[in-house]
């Protein structure tokens, strides 16, 4: 069963009338990391990775149960298999995020 990770709000109490923003960062080695929830009401997410070997960003429209149960489809983001630092955007009518690192990969994650 996944673990389904939750992007840390980063709003500043000031700019909290116009909306929220959303962060998430780590470094993943040769493995996958676990989904990152798109929020909901996001229209587009943006993505930066920085490859150990190369890395896939992924994203799913599925569920949270089928996320959540290891059913879910993934599709590969846009940009493809990173190889060198990468940035592209994930549209917001993803449910949620992953990447699968050949070495040690880091990602961050806007929304």
């Amino acid at each position: 069963m996944a673990t389904l990770v939750e992007m840390q709000d980063i709003t500043r109490l000031y700019d909290r009338s116009r909306g929220r923003k959303r962060y998430h960062s780590e470094t993943v080695t040769d493995a996958t990391s676990s989904p990152v929830l798109i929020p909901v009401g996001v229209e587009e997410a943006g993505v930066a990775v920085s490859p150990g070997t190369d890395a896939l960003v992924e994203f799913t429209l599925s569920s949270y149960d089928a996320i959540k149960a290891d059913t879910a489809t993934w599709y590969a983001w846009p940009a493809g298999a990173a190889t060198a630092d990468t940035a592209d955007t994930i549209t917001g009518a993803a449910t949620a995020i992953r990447m699968t690192s050949m070495g040690a990969s880091s990602w961050e994650v806007t929304a």
